[in-house]
């Protein structure tokens, strides 16, 4: 007779390991008849706008464009100049099978750019993606039997937290504010160069809302009304509401991205306007319990039990590993002072040793600086940056994230020196896997001649449970009939008797 199981079914999402991808673009660029000639490029910077996603027929597309701003000295213009364009990009990536959605999170790696004449140039820019696939996922766990008692049916359980990420999407958001220079700086003649940095620091569930609180790290380069180049930097703390799900107390995981980015400049030159455009992938995770019959036995029936094995996801853990990073770029000539200093890190992986974990990350430091006549010149250099990790053993474990702290410039005798933290996010899960009753039929057992009462030694590594299904009878009655404390196991090679049913 096929029994009745009562199931808990849970259905949600989970992340398959990311896809990390490169890309390169390269575009010629013809310089507007409203720019003097080009006699000189003195740096080239680059970042992404991610205007487009989409996930269909097995495969992710993502485009935007790459927005690039040249800082040049014109043949018959003074001072430095600047010329921004853009250059369009779409990516793709090939998704596990039964993925319905993915996050793509994207950055520049390096940009450069040369003179074909001075009236056109070649722009390379290298492109790194890490794209993390989301699949659905259903678990279905039997934690009980319809009518246990009445078959004498005696079950073997085990519980296990569970983290399943419940709902996946993106949520689109503008954040606009303006700032003032100090009384100290000067104002602002012309911009030169933006940079948006975006950094998150919390993300949380609030009833069906998702509140988000971060950072936008804006950096500026611009002259004066008089000539004079200046940068400033400031940090504008940005907090958003956006609709989440039903209401829940989930735990959220959210990547940010620029799509667009609005900065223009006030009357007199001593306020900053800046507009946002940014998306936030979400995924709202969720922890449950899940019971399941690992084993079981009847006093009266015999069993045909048949058992899945479930892969049960675990609740990750986030980590940071902090490195201190110093570097001197030779330039060559004497330095007068340093305009700005910019690190970004590409290709962050973790590498297991002996002893634990390694992080290595390639970072591109560039400085861009008035020499010893307060001529504009840049300089850049590649450099790896390494870290030691405690990664736990059994678990998958990755960099999620790295990001460079204030950079410190200091002048030398032989160029420039740069100091700057790099702190690492590392992610670490730990699946587990269950062995689970998925069907059950029972028949009643045929009577024997065999003693009813045995006396047996407990082996090494036996549990009562072990002789209780063995002679089909429960843990209880041989705890009653031998005495036994309730909740201390006997040592191995003890005698006990053991009631046997018939």
């Amino acid at each position: 007779m096929e029994l009745e199981l009562q199931k808990e079914r849970l259905e949600g999402y989970r992340a398959a390991a990311p896809l990390l991808l490169t890309q390169e673009e390269t575009a010629e660029t013809v310089v507007p008849d409203y720019c003097p000639d080009v006699a000189r490029i003195v740096s080239v910077s680059a970042c992404l706008r991610l205007r487009a996603r989409t996930v269909a027929d097995g495969k992710l597309t993502a485009s935007g464009v790459i927005a690039v701003t040249l800082l040049y000295m014109a043949e018959d213009a003074p001072g430095l100049r600047a010329l921004d364009y853009t250059i369009p990009f779409e990516q793709t990536a090939a998704l596990p099978a039964l993925c319905t959605d993915a996050c793509i999170e994207g950055s520049v790696c390096a940009a450069e750019a040369k003179l074909l004449n001075p009236r056109k140039l070649f722009t390379r820019v290298n492109l790194e993606w890490r794209v993390t696939p989301y699949c659905p996922v259903t678990i279905n766990a039997c934690g009980e039997i319809e009518g246990q008692g009445d078959y004498a049916i005696q079950t073997l359980c085990e519980k296990h937290d569970v983290s399943l990420i419940r709902a996946v999407g993106a949520r689109d958001f503008v954040f606009s504010d303006e700032l003032t220079l100090p009384g100290g700086r000067d104002a602002v003649g012309e911009l030169l160069r933006t940079r948006v940095r975006l950094r998150l620091t919390e993300a949380k569930s609030l009833g069906t809302k998702v509140v988000l609180k971060g950072v936008a790290c804006l950096s500026l380069l611009y002259s004066s009304a008089e000539g004079k180049l200046a940068a400033y930097a400031e940090e504008l703390p940005f907090s958003q509401i956006l609709d989440g799900a039903e209401e829940s107390d989930d735990a959220v995981n959210a990547a940010l991205s620029l799509s667009d980015c609005e900065i223009h400049v006030g009357d007199e030159g001593r306020t900053v306007s800046v507009k946002l455009f940014m998306s936030a992938f979400l995924a709202l995770r969720h922890q449950a319990n899940v019971l399941c019959v690992t084993d079981l036995y009847s006093t009266a029936y015999d069993l045909d039990a048949q058992f899945e094995t479930l892969e049960l996801p675990g609740e990750p853990t986030l980590t940071t590993v902090n490195q201190s990073v110093r570097e001197q770029i030779d330039t060559g000539t004497e330095v007068q002072s340093v305009l700005s200093a910019d690190v970004c890190f590409c290709g962050a992986a973790l590498r297991r040793t002996a002893d634990g974990a390694e992080i290595h990350a390639a970072a591109t430091v560039s400085v861009l600086y008035l020499d010893e006549s307060g001529v504009p010149l840049g300089a850049e250099r590649r450099v790896e940056v390494t870290a030691t990790a405690d990664a736990p053993t059994g678990a998958s474990a990755r960099v999620e994230e790295v990001c460079a702290g204030d950079v410190t410039a200091n002048v030398n005798a032989g160029g420039i020196e740069l100091r700057f933290p790099a702190e690492f996010t590392l992610l670490s899960a730990e699946d587990t896997t269950c062995r689970c009753l998925t069907a059950l039929s029972a028949e009643q057992a045929e009577q024997n001649d065999a003693a009813s009462l045995v006396l047996r030694a407990l082996r090494e590594g036996e549990s009562l449970w072990d002789l209780a299904k063995q002679y089909r009878t429960t843990a209880e009655e041989i705890i009653a009939a031998n005495e036994l404390p309730d909740g201390l196991l006997p040592e191995a090679g003890r005698m006990l008797l053991i009631p046997r049913a018939r």
